[in-house]
Order: C-alpha cells, then structure tokens, then sequence
C-alpha cells in the first residue's frame, strides 16, 4: 500500500538514490549475500503485455562486500544457479536513512554479468522468474506427451466421476513441473460465475457445476515448456493474465479492468514529479471493427425433420430416443424463425428452453432463420435439487461474431452486388456484408475512431487461442473486448517523472495532459526506470469503461 510518506519521499530534493541487490540461492530464499552500491547507470522495466513482466540490468560501484566475489565463476556471487532480489533505497534526508522498495525476484538469464576492477563497476543483467518456465533457461518437458484430461472415469463402467478444474490443474503444473510453491492462482471459467462480474455468481455456480471445468483433453508433445501448459490451460477462457508479482508470487487472475479502481496517485503530485510528455497516437493499430472466428462446431447429431408449433421446435433424430445428456451438440436445420423464447423438443423428451450461451438467458425474437442450420450445445443445471436440461444456441458451424464502433447514425441507402439494398451502417448492412448474423453495436458518440469519421477499419481474430470460443455468443463477447483495446489502447501518453521505485502497472492515476483543460483517469500500462538519470517513463492508456452502450 502506497501511503502519504511515500509519496513525500519523491517530492524530496535532493534525491539520493541506492541499490541493494541480494543474492539468493537457487531455493530463492536463503541469502548468501547483500550488495549495496552507487547507481551508475541502467534499466529496470515492468511490462503488462509479457510474460516476462519484469526485466531489470544495471551497472553500480559496490560498497558493501568483498569485491572478489564479483565474479563469473561457479564460486562467485554471479552464476547460473544464482538468484537476485533487488530494492532500490531512497534516502530520507531529514533521517539519513534509505527508505527500501521492492523491484522484483530475478534470475540471471546470460553470463553477461560482468565486474571491471579499474572502474570499480558491477554490471549485471537479469529477469524475472518466468525465465525459467518458458524454456529461456529451464522449464522444458521432457516425456514424450504431456496429457490434461477433462474428466476422470471409472475404468470398468465409463462412469465419469470427476470433472477436473481448470484452476487445480494450474495449480498442479506450478507444482509439480515447474517447482513453484508460492502463487495466487484464482477461479478460472465462465464468465458469470466470477464475483466481479456478476451478483448473482453464487446462483449460477450452482446451477453450473461445470462452470470451472477443462473443456476438452489436452496434450502437448515433448520439448513443449511448462509455460505454454499453463498459457493453454489460461486462455480456455479469455481475458486471464499470468506473471511473477515483485515479491516472487505467480499471479494469474482476470485482467484488472480497473473500473472500481482507487486512484493511486493525484493530478497534482505527477504534475511536481513530471519531466516530460509525449502524446500518442498509434495509427497503424487503429481499428474499429473486430471480426471474431471460433471454434468449427463439430454436431454430434443432425436433422432437418424439424417443425415449429405454440413456440417450441420439435425435431426427430434417429438413435436420440432415451434422454437429454449434457454435452450433447445437436445441429438442427430451422422450419421458421422464431418468437421469442423459444423452446426445443427432441423425439418427445420434452421441451426445454433455449438459451443464450453468453448471457444465459432466453434468445430473443427472430435470432433462429428459417431454412438455416443451427447448432445447440444441451447443458443441465441444477435447479431446487433437480436435474434441469437446457439447449444452448451455439450458433451456425464456425462460431462467428463482429463488434463495430460506431455513433448510432447510419447513411444513406446502399446497394449490394446481389441487388440487396439497406442503409449504410445499419446493422443489416453488416450482416450482409460480412456474411454474420451476430453483429453487436458498441455505441460511443465523441469516439474519434467510430466508423462514421474513419470509415470501416476491420481486425480480424482467428486461430490460436480463439479456436477456444464455441460459441456466436462468446465470440461477440471477444469481439467487444478486442475492439475495445483497438480503439482505446492506442490513445495513450508517455510521461517522464523523477524516479518512483513503487510504479506498477494496471493501477490508475489522474493526469492533465498539455492539451486538455481538465484531468483524465489514466492506466498504467508499462513503467521503464531509468537509474543513472533517477527517471521513470510511463506507458499510459487513457481509461474508458470496458462497455458504454451495445445494441
């Protein structure tokens, strides 16, 4: 916690900075030694956007230790199984004494560490612990495959009598593959079963037992790192991030959308601190519709035999005939479009309702086509001590979603090559366009990047981790938050400020650029200290809510 004294330290001149860097063994706790010197010169850097959040090098005159153990060798201070902790000290000068902040748990990833006697300098070169879980200098699997199942099963019945979960599995490969016992590791799954995201988590969590689940078998081949184990078991679910903290923890939560975020440091104490300025803009990653392809649904049944009467679908499907079971993935060709919350009814096993896979709530009038094919994912829930089966609109075969910035206003009439003719930024005019019927508004009127002043600039996200969406639901949700950082996170500034040691990332500040009248809600995005001149530049990206008004 950031306090008032803190903060009254920066504002002190002169500043009188020194580095403490304690060695460690490779155990990452017992210390072999403390060394204290003058900064001569050089970087440490926190990055929100790596896996390696943390870098640091430095050159410094040491004063506090014998100067022959400053040596590249097995028996000196600078090796390979060797392990810093770095805290840079800032002199309080009504006390004399070093106030100490943390900078981070690091590894040396190179023998560039290196000690020059006549200039009495230690230079060193270092990162952050993720190093040695994504291969750099350990974290390579070495049996031939590596297998995460999605459930346990009895071996003579088939039985399935565990699910596992996402977060243990996280928590397992930290273990036992990459040797790491300190982490915070939280809840990953849906999105609505996450307290931040929903009042009602407890409810859905009930009724979703299956909420935190690994989807699907996972195997990975020999050579792979325990990094990509855990980054795969990370993105079954998006908008998660993993990284060491400053005190060596493994961290891997939701992104931070600091929405509700405290303001940690004031308009008025950076404008004391501040150096310099740099607004802008990066116009080469501009973009103001997002285009999301998932997952190819694969059905594990299919019919056209479907009818429409009193709301409900009913369709027959040869060899369906003994009960709804969870998982199951019906492709269904639509006899009508439909009202709204419909029902479906697969060989007289009676109605259940239609949901929406995001939103969890019955679909709306005139979501299902008439002659086109749909797919339906059949979940069961647990509602007042009964088994409940719903069917889940998963969307046509490829889960498909657009995201588009925009005022609200549309243009003129449009004529299309096939003689389709709609208006100029409706939402039909993309569906026809782009050949998707999930299209979702974000509205924001004063954007400067909403398609009505930079006409139709499109990103197109496909493959890799978007393979993991199944849903057009999901898929829109994805296309809303990629749209968001295309259009938010290249309006950023650069601040150059005194020194501050307790800079972090993902944390918010007020800021009155030299070009506004008024202060703005800024994050943090990345820090880059620099200790020769006892500067820190800012990375920031102005804030906005993640969502204003969608249709």
């Amino acid at each position: 916690m950031i306090t008032a004294k803190d903060l009254t330290l920066i504002l002190q001149k002169p500043q009188h900075f020194l580095l403490k860097i304690e060695v460690l063994k490779d155990d990452g706790e017992t210390i072999l030694d403390t060394l204290k010197g003058t900064i001569v010169g050089g970087t440490s850097s926190i990055d929100s956007s790596s896996s390696i959040r943390r870098t640091f090098s430095a050159s410094l005159i040491p004063t506090l230790y014998d100067r022959n153990d400053a040596r590249i060798t097995e028996d000196g201070l600078i090796w390979i199984n060797k392990e810093i902790r770095l805290h840079v000290g800032i002199m309080d000068i009504r006390t004399k004494e070093y106030i100490y902040y943390p900078l981070g748990h690091y590894v040396y990833t190179s023998t560039s560490g290196s000690y020059d006697p006549s200039t009495n300098q230690l230079s060193i070169t270092c990162s952050d612990y993720m190093s040695k879980i994504d291969g750099t200098k350990n974290g390579q699997i070495g049996a031939l495959t590596t297998k995460i199942p999605a459930y346990e099963e009895n071996g003579e019945t088939g039985e399935v009598i565990k699910y596992n979960i996402i977060r243990e599995a996280i928590v397992t490969v930290l273990r036992q593959l990459g040797g790491i016992n300190n982490y915070m590791v939280d809840e990953v799954g849906e999105y609505k079963a996450l307290p931040q995201n929903n009042d009602n988590w407890q409810q859905y969590r009930n009724e979703n037992p299956l909420w935190n689940t690994i989807p699907y078998d996972l195997e990975f081949s020999s050579g792979c790192t325990v990094l990509s184990i855990l980054e795969k078991l990370r993105d079954l679910y998006p908008n998660y991030e993993m990284f060491f903290d400053e005190y060596n923890v493994f961290i891997c939560r939701m992104v931070p959308s600091c929405y509700a975020d405290d303001i940690v440091f004031s308009n008025e104490f950076m404008q004391r601190i501040l150096i310099s300025e740099n607004t802008s803009i990066d116009m080469a990653k501009v973009r103001n519709i997002c285009e999301v392809w998932g997952k190819v649904i694969e059905a594990d049944f299919y019919t056209e035999q479907c009818s429409y009467n009193d709301n409900i679908y009913c369709c027959s499907i040869e060899g369906y005939d003994e009960n709804y079971y969870n998982g199951d993935k019906i492709a269904v060709k639509i006899s009508s479009t439909n009202m709204e919350s419909p029902m479906l009814n697969v060989n007289n096993l009676g109605a259940i309702d239609i949901l929406d896979e995001n939103t969890d709530i019955p679909i709306s009038a005139n979501t299902l086509e008439k002659d086109v094919i749909f797919v339906f994912k059949i979940k069961s829930k647990r509602v007042d001590g009964q088994t409940v089966f719903y069917a889940y609109l998963l969307g046509h075969w490829q889960a498909h979603g657009i995201n588009v910035l925009t005022d609200g206003t549309v243009g003129n009439d449009y004529a299309f090559p096939d003689g389709t003719v709609c208006k100029r930024y409706s939402k039909k005019y993309f569906q026809v366009k782009y050949n998707c019927e999930s299209i979702e508004f974000e509205i924001i009127p004063d954007s400067p990047f909403k398609i009505q002043k930079l006409g139709e600039i499109l990103d197109v996200k496909t493959g890799g981790e978007y393979e993991h969406i199944t849903s057009d639901s999901l898929a829109l949700s994805r296309a809303k938050w990629e749209n968001w950082k295309n259009c938010r996170l290249t309006d950023s500034i650069t601040l150059t400020t005194n020194l501050v040691p307790f800079y972090d990332v993902n944390i918010k500040l007020m800021y009155q650029n030299s070009n506004s009248n008024t202060p703005e809600q800024y994050i943090i995005k990345s820090v880059s200290h620099d200790f020769g001149s006892g500067t820190s530049t800012l990375s920031l990206m102005k804030f906005y809510p993640l969502y204003n008004n969608n249709i």
